[in-house]
C-alpha cells in the first residue's frame, strides 16, 4: 500500500486514513425510536423556543399582572436653597441677611388600590390562564410536529441502511459471478467477454453502493441535526421497519378532532378573544380607589420667623371616576374584538375541515402502501426464487451471464420496492398518529 510514499510519511498517513473510515455498525451505540425523540425534546432548537415563550405566559399569569393587587410606592427627597433676605416687621425691627441657607426634607409611603375597573381585572385573570394554556399547547404542538419529522428522519435512515445493505449483497453476488467467469475463462470453457461483462456489472453494483453509502450519510446527518447533536454523532439504528396492521380510521378521526394540538390552539385562541372583549367593555363601567399614605416634611430656614418646621400625619381617600367619551374609542375596539372571535371561529372551521381532510389522504395513502407491501412481498418472493434458479442454472452452465444479470436485477428491484414500500406505509402511519395527537412508535 503506498509504495511511492516515503515510509516515515506512511507511518503518519495511514492512522489519519483509519480516523476518516466509517465506523462500523457494531461498534455504534444503538439508537432506538423513542430515544431519539428524546433526545430531541431536550436538545432541539424549536421546541426549546416553544418552551421559553411558554414559560413567559406562564410567569405573566399572576394576579399582580391582572391587576388584583394594589401598589406601594415610598417617595423621599431632600432640597436647599440659598437666599438673601430682608425682612423689616411692624416693631421695626429690620433682618437682613446675605446666603440665608434652608433645606426641606419630604418623605412618604402611599397605597393605591383599585377595586373595581368594570371586572376587567376578572376578564385580565381569565386571557392569563388562557393564554399560558396557549403556551402549553404551542409546546406541545412543537413537540408532535418535531417527534414526527424525527420518525420520519429515524426511518429513512433505516430504509437506506436496508437498501445499502441488498446493495452489498449485489456486489457479493456479482464478485462470485465475476470469479466463476474468471475460473471457466482459464480453464477455457468462455471467452474473456464474459469476464469483461461480468467486471462491468460488478463496478455498476460497487457504483450504487457509493452512491448509496451517501445517501446513508445525509439521512444520518439529517436526524442528528433534529436532535440538536454534531452530524458525524456515530448511532446505529433498528434492522426493521415494524408497521402496524391494526388501525382504525374512526378512532383516529375521534382522537384527531378532540385531540389535535392545532385544533386546541386554535379553540384556546378563541377564549383568549372573549376574553379580550369583555375587558374592552369595562371600559363603559366606572373606576373605583381607595389610597391611603404616610407623608412627613422638615424644613428649616436661616431667614424668617420660623426656624424649623416638622409635619407628618396619615391620609387616605377614594376616588372615583368614568369616561363620558373617548371619541368611541370603546365601540371601535369592542367591534374589533367581536370581529376576532368570528375570525377565530372561522379559523377552527378552517382546521377542523384542514385535519379531517389531511387524515383522509393520510389513511388512503396508509391502506394503499399496505397492500402495495403485501403484493412487493410476494413479488420479492418470486424474484428470489426465480434468482435461485438462476444461479443454478448458471453455475451448471445452463444459462447465459445475461440471463443471470436480468434475474439478479429483477431481485434487487423487488427487495428495494418492498423497503421503499414499508418506508411508506410507516410515513402514513406517522401522519396518522401526528393527527391524531398518538405517540411515535
Amino acid at each position: 500500500m503506498f509504495p511511492h510514499m516515503p515510509k516515515k510519511k506512511r507511518s503518519l498517513f495511514i492512522p489519519i486514513l483509519l480516523l476518516a473510515l466509517p465506523v462500523p455498525a457494531w461498534a455504534q451505540p444503538l439508537l432506538t425510536l423513542q430515544e431519539a425523540i428524546g433526545l430531541a425534546m431536550t436538545g432541539n432548537h424549536t421546541v426549546l423556543l416553544s418552551e421559553e415563550d411558554a414559560a413567559v405566559a406562564r410567569n405573566n399569569n399572576t394576579l399582580g399582572n391582572a391587576g388584583f393587587l394594589p401598589t406601594v410606592d415610598v417617595t423621599a427627597g431632600v432640597n436647599g436653597a440659598l437666599n438673601n433676605a430682608r425682612q423689616r416687621y411692624a416693631t421695626g425691627e429690620v433682618i437682613d441677611r446675605s446666603a440665608a441657607g434652608s433645606s426641606t426634607l419630604t418623605s412618604g409611603i402611599g397605597l393605591g388600590w383599585t377595586v373595581f375597573d368594570g371586572f376587567r381585572m376578572f376578564n385580565r385573570r381569565g386571557e392569563l390562564r388562557e393564554l399560558e394554556a396557549l403556551g402549553d399547547a404551542t409546546v406541545q404542538v412543537a413537540r408532535e410536529s418535531i417527534a414526527a419529522q424525527v420518525a420520519r428522519a429515524y426511518y429513512d435512515v433505516v430504509q437506506q441502511q436496508q437498501v445499502l445493505d441488498v446493495l452489498r449483497e449485489t456486489v457479493a453476488l456479482s464478485e462470485e459471478r465475476v470469479e466463476n467467469a474468471r475460473l471457466k475463462n482459464e480453464v477455457g470453457e468462455s471467452s474473456g467477454l464474459e469476464v469483461l461483462q461480468a467486471r462491468v456489472d460488478l463496478n455498476a453494483d460497487r457504483s450504487a453502493v457509493l452512491r448509496q453509502e451517501v445517501s446513508l450519510a445525509t439521512a444520518r446527518t439529517t436526524l442528528n441535526q433534529l436532535l440538536g447533536r454534531t452530524p458525524e454523532t456515530p448511532f446505529a439504528v433498528v434492522d426493521t421497519i415494524i408497521i402496524a396492521g391494526d388501525l382504525d380510521y374512526d378512532v383516529f378521526r375521534s382522537r384527531a378532532l378532540a385531540e389535535n394540538s392545532d385544533l386546541r390552539a386554535a379553540q384556546i385562541s378563541r377564549r383568549v378573544a372573549e376574553y379580550t372583549l369583555e375587558e374592552v367593555k369595562s371600559g363603559w363601567y366606572p373606576r373605583v380607589g381607595v389610597n391611603l399614605g404616610y407623608n412627613l416634611t422638615q424644613s428649616e430656614t436661616e431667614a424668617g420667623l420660623v426656624a424649623s418646621n416638622r409635619n407628618s400625619g396619615l391620609s387616605y381617600g377614594v376616588s372615583a371616576s368614568m369616561n363620558l367619551f373617548n371619541g368611541f374609542n370603546t365601540d371601535r375596539e369592542t367591534e374589533n374584538a367581536r370581529i376576532r372571535i368570528a375570525a377565530s371561529d372561522i379559523r377552527i372551521a378552517e382546521l377542523r375541515s384542514r385535519v379531517e381532510s389531511d387524515l383522509l389522504r393520510a389513511w388512503t395513502n396508509y391502506e394503499n402502501r399496505m397492500a402495495l407491501v403485501a403484493l412487493e412481498q410476494e413479488n420479492l418472493a418470486i424474484a428470489g426464487q426465480n434468482l435461485d434458479i438462476a444461479l443454478e442454472r448458471f453455475r451448471v452452465g445452463a444459462i447465459i451471464p445475461l440471463e443471470l444479470r436480468e434475474a439478479q436485477t429483477a431481485r434487487v428491484e423487488a427487495e428495494s420496492r418492498l423497503v421503499t414500500a414499508r418506508y411508506e406505509a410507516k410515513l402514513a402511519e406517522i401522519e396518522l398518529l401526528r393527527l391524531s395527537g398518538g405517540e411515535m412508535r
